[in-house]
């Protein structure tokens, strides 16, 4: 099989985008993530498969989606609004092209590295003039280790910047494979104690900081370290700074440190997927306790920044 015909599954390709690396860029996002973040933003790229996503707000309760469903997973009572069985859906997108008022969607689909490369290239230009480039994100790209790296292999053949956002929860050896062609890392740190990592991400995180070593000082990557700051979670100052001189003493302070102050977005997209575990009920922090961590982090000699 060509390199451009293997094939990975994603839920979006969002152009223009400036706060996924250098200048202007186009963002893949991929499906599937080894982590369960209790703040995850993007809910829809947990599992690899297509979802369903129901948006109550557009739903004038017709019923037209349970009775046009060929596995009976929609149920509806007049006047309500219709309950999937996420169980028994399929993703088979009936009800979404059945549907008048457009409340449902399928999220996910499978494409070629060639298919995606296409689409990036529309933004070349505006990529080239801003010093911009292709950032695989997710989701976890580490997750599809061989559309990944063939992905950035062909971006690369074109001419265009290859950056990955990524927890690095993998393999050596998937590691080795997917940053041969990746020209800047951004890395997540989610806590420090592993233990805490672990309750928070379903995963302990000694593998994760040994992969970011590995990526900074073997394969000798440009690097960016990011932190999403979330109250009564991991955006303590004592996490923070506990970070920042992880960073000072382990990858060098030409690495930047990127703050990402916690947004509410994945708690509406969690009530899209009728997701009933999704309990996180947090007050973004504001600007000035966001200065306090970029002040907290650049008495140790590493420069910050509040977002990525």
């Amino acid at each position: 099989m060509s390199s451009l015909q293997v094939k990975g599954h994603i839920f979006n390709i969002q152009s223009y985008s400036i706060h996924d690396g250098p200048g202007i860029r186009s963002t893949v996002f991929v499906k599937g993530c080894p982590l369960n973040c209790l703040w995850c933003q993007n809910p829809e790229s947990k599992k690899t498969q297509p979802e369903l996503m129901f948006y109550a707000q557009k739903c004038v309760r017709c019923g037209t989606c349970a009775k046009v469903c060929p596995v009976q997973a929609v149920h509806y009572e007049i006047g309500e609004h219709p309950v999937t069985d996420r169980s028994a859906c399929s993703a088979c997108s009936v009800c979404v092209t059945a549907c008048p008022s457009e409340a449902r969607e399928i999220v996910g689909k499978t494409v070629t590295v060639l298919e995606v490369l296409e689409e990036v290239k529309k933004d070349k230009l505006f990529m080239d003039g801003s010093g911009g480039g292709m950032t695989i994100s997710g989701g976890e790209p580490l997750m599809q280790p061989e559309f990944t790296a063939n992905l950035f292999a062909a971006a690369q053949e074109e001419g265009i910047h290859t950056a990955i956002e990524t927890c690095n929860f993998a393999s050596r050896d998937v590691v080795k494979q997917v940053y041969e062609h990746v020209d800047l890392a951004i890395c997540d740190i989610k806590h420090m104690d592993s233990a805490i990592h672990k309750k928070l991400t379903g995963v302990p995180n000694e593998q994760i900081l040994d992969n970011i070593c590995y990526i900074r000082n073997e394969l000798g990557k440009p690097m960016m370290i990011r932190t999403p700051v979330v109250p009564g979670y991991n955006g303590d100052l004592e996490n923070i700074e506990r970070t920042a001189l992880y960073i000072r003493d382990h990858l060098g302070t030409d690495v930047i440190y990127g703050l990402l102050p916690y947004h509410r977005l994945g708690e509406s997209k969690s009530g899209n997927l009728e997701l009933t575990d999704y309990e996180l009920h947090v007050t973004p922090p504001d600007d000035s306790y966001m200065l306090q961590c970029v002040e907290a982090v650049e008495k140790y000699g590493v420069k910050a920044q509040i977002g990525g």
